[in-house]
């Protein structure tokens, strides 16, 4: 159920609409420091980016540092990303250092770990520097900063095509629509328990997949999972009613998972399997 990424990428690929996105903030903002976030996918051992996205028109860019619209790209993120058939990853940032200057400060450090702690391949971190002319230098960012530069290709033919396809209206099927549902319906329940993303930690992982094939096998509930590092939450949305569940599981001292639902129950692993089994067969 789950795996983590074991071989470290060979190459960064952007289309030339995200590569055209950086050159246009980088000259509206020159001389200042300016940047944005990244959108793709990690494939084939690549680095995919399909947008790049400004830091918005709130956003403050001084000599030396500069500062998100959080509002602006949190709401575009969304929006572009929903415009491909296969859904776009935030995968990272760029941003422009001042002169020849390519190398992260203590600062980037903080921000890079922010970002490669939220999925299990790291994340991707691209300096820009126009020393006189432009130069974009690319970097994956393990959880432990173990930089490594990697080569950057621009062109559209060299990213996967499906990838690539934007979403059309065949693709508005019944199942997708459903889906659409689901997502924001999870999206309400997570928000009850709002926790920052993170990869979650093995041990934990190892320990849930038996209950995580548990609800692959029953028809009652779709379910949502978000990982947040030392827990795993789990929304259940039933098929056929209105029952919504917000669940939490953690390893307890002695390396057990317990399960917390959001109205205060607390529950065994044994007993949340038992507990699952009991409300199926009532219905």
């Amino acid at each position: 159920m789950f795996s983590e990424f074991s071989h470290r990428p060979v190459e960064v690929l952007f289309s030339r609409r995200a590569h055209a996105a950086i050159c246009a903030e980088t000259l509206e903002h020159h001389p200042l420091e300016t940047g944005g976030i990244l959108l793709g996918h990690l494939h084939q051992q690549r680095w995919q980016v399909l947008e790049a996205i400004d830091p918005g028109p709130a956003a403050r860019c001084t000599a030396t540092t500069f500062e998100y619209d959080r509002d602006y790209v949190n709401h575009l993120a969304r929006k572009l990303a929903a415009q491909y058939r296969q859904p776009l990853q935030l995968i990272g940032l760029w941003h422009r250092h001042p002169g020849s200057f390519d190398q992260f400060s203590g600062e980037d450090d903080i921000t890079n770990r922010r970002f490669a702690a939220m999925n299990y391949g790291g994340a991707l971190s691209c300096l820009v520097n126009l020393d006189p002319h432009f130069r974009l230098t690319a970097f994956h960012v393990p959880t432990d900063l173990d930089y490594q530069r990697l080569p950057v290709v621009v062109g559209d033919a060299l990213i996967e095509s499906s990838l690539r396809t934007p979403l059309c209206a065949a693709d508005l099927t019944g199942e997708r629509l459903d889906d659409a549902v689901q997502g924001r319906e999870l999206q309400e329940l997570f928000s009850r328990l709002p926790r920052e993303r993170a990869p979650i930690q093995r041990s934990l992982a190892e320990a849930l997949d038996p209950l995580l094939e548990q609800l692959e096998q029953q028809p009652r509930w779709r379910y949502g999972l978000r990982a947040c590092g030392h827990c795993l939450q789990l929304g259940l949305i039933e098929k056929l009613g209105v029952g919504r569940e917000l669940w939490e599981f953690a390893l307890s001292r002695n390396h057990q998972v317990i399960a917390w639902r959001d109205d205060g129950m607390r529950l065994s692993a044994a007993q949340f399997s038992r507990y699952r089994m009991e409300v199926a067969d009532a219905h």
